[in-house]
């Protein structure tokens, strides 16, 4: 049993020696007059909360059309988990923030269970956050509004500044690390004022500061959930049923003309573009997959939305991009996927990585490259089972590997990199020795395969100068 500073919880004792307390309130339920309000502290318990079973999650449609959807859900859902070695002494403490396209996922996939980083002297806490129109809906009348999924994740940082210790954690040794919408959060959170010291590392796996929106484009899919909802006066969202938003949310997801739902620079939250903002007192861990895009092609939906926005933001590099792609492949690559790859998580993720560097942060950059991660080969999301070791169990991710023990084997040096990174600020291990830092003159990056290999950068020079013809701050 554990005490928290809103009351008792008591957890389980595994076998495998991990102790886990799940369904942890971290704030207020955002539900009735609280729906699009920041949050708000919990209400304290008397006696012992119970917290053996996992939460419910927020409401929320599959990300992609042939995903399962995720059970329990309701808007009471901002609980988060914990696994500890112990309930004494200080560990490092890594916080994952999930993806899932902000608008669906959940901290409680048993894909992100924490028993490779207990064994590794960690504490992991996952989390569930605000998703959809739920989280992100920009109203100009609620500050806020449309960056609440942050403001939920600050939150949730805040809860373990101010009670981790009681589970064996150290509150001033904290690292986020997240995939996709979770690692794209983060690199949000690095350039927003209300989340500075929560954490002092960062993982971001296929993230980077992006997608920004500003209020106004923002304000268009808000009008078009409420024109889906059939209603013209703002103040009607706060009293419309959850599964009438719900169904909303998601046709706006699923319009592939609308901007996807993304940080919202509105001055409150974010006053400014994330990448002008970040500093150097948080050290990063980078990375991207190899064959990003390739996960959505088969979405009409999505491919529609990624090709379309990528020659929008490039604007006139598009062709000369295209272009130095197409004479720089290999075989069995296809081009404008590269190039679609470049937009969509690899450019962000090295613009943050030389940016961060130029403000006196310590940086390392690494690529997932083990072609036996999926049948597609390392995919966006296909990491996600080797960040864990859990193979086949979530909803967002593929099948077992068909070679477990090659795949249980590159797994180990990701994690083992990942704690010693989060325990110590390098992530240079027995298994995977001298791992320095990015520069932007040498760009060292470690390729993760089965056997890990140092590379010069995600993308070759001949195609990052291409990039230098963009705009970063587009994204």
């Amino acid at each position: 049993m554990v005490t928290t500073r809103s009351g008792r919880v008591r957890g389980v004792e595994r076998e495998d020696g991990a102790l886990v307390w799940k369904n942890i309130p971290y704030v207020a339920p955002p539900t009735g007059p609280r729906r699009y309000a920041p949050p708000q502290p919990v209400q304290p318990w008397t006696g012992v909360r119970e917290a053996t079973e996992y939460g419910t999650v927020s409401p929320q449609v599959p990300v992609l059309p042939w995903l399962p959807p995720t059970p329990n859900q309701n808007e009471d859902c901002l609980n988060l988990n914990v696994w500890s070695p112990s309930t004494t002494g200080k560990r490092p403490v890594i916080v994952w923030v999930h993806g899932g396209g902000f608008v669906a996922g959940t901290g409680n996939d048993p894909t992100f269970d924490g028993t490779q980083y207990v064994q590794r002297d960690c504490v992991l806490v996952t989390f569930n956050y605000r998703l959809g129109a739920f989280g992100s809906l920009y109203q100009s009348d609620r500050p806020g509004s449309g960056n609440l999924r942050l403001l939920d994740q600050i939150a949730a940082l805040r809860w373990v500044r101010d009670n981790i210790a009681a589970f064996g954690g150290d509150p001033w040794n904290v690292t986020v690390m997240g995939e996709s919408a979770g690692g794209m959060s983060i690199g949000a959170l690095l350039g927003t004022p209300k989340a500075r010291g929560l954490f002092h590392r960062a993982i971001l796996q296929s993230g980077g500061p992006r997608p920004t929106e500003t209020p106004a484009v923002a304000s268009v899919t808000t009008r078009t959930v409420m024109d889906y909802l059939g209603i013209t006066d703002p103040a009607r969202l706060m009293s419309v049923s959850a599964d009438e938003l719900l169904d909303a949310s998601a046709q706006a997801a699923g319009n592939a003309d609308l901007p996807e739902y993304g940080h919202v620079i509105d001055g409150v939250v974010l006053p400014e573009h994330p990448l002008k903002a970040v500093g150097g007192d948080v050290d990063l861990l980078i990375g991207t997959c190899n064959k990003e895009y390739e996960s959505f092609v088969d979405s009409p939906m999505f491919r529609a939305r990624f090709e379309r926005e990528t020659r929008r933001t490039t604007g006139a590099a598009f062709d000369h991009l295209l272009k130095a792609y197409e004479d720089t492949t290999t075989s069995g690559r296809t081009p404008l996927y590269d190039v679609v790859s470049g937009w969509f998580v690899v450019m962000p993720s090295v613009w943050l990585a030389e940016f961060a560097h130029r403000a006196g942060a310590r940086v390392w950059q690494y690529r997932f490259d083990y072609e036996g991660a999926s049948p597609g080969g390392a995919r966006h999301g296909s990491d996600i089972q080797f960040t864990f070791s859990n193979w086949g169990q979530g909803d967002f991710v593929g099948a077992e590997p068909a070679d477990l023990p090659t795949a249980e084997a590159v797994s180990s040096k990701m994690i083992d990199s990942f704690a010693a990174f989060a325990s110590k600020g390098t992530p240079s291990t027995r298994s995977v020795p001298h791992w320095p830092a990015f520069t932007p003159r040498d760009r060292a990056c470690m390729s993760f395969d089965v056997e890990p290999r140092l590379i010069q950068g995600p993308l070759s020079e001949a195609r990052r100068r291409e990039w230098d013809a963009v705009n970063p701050f587009a994204f």
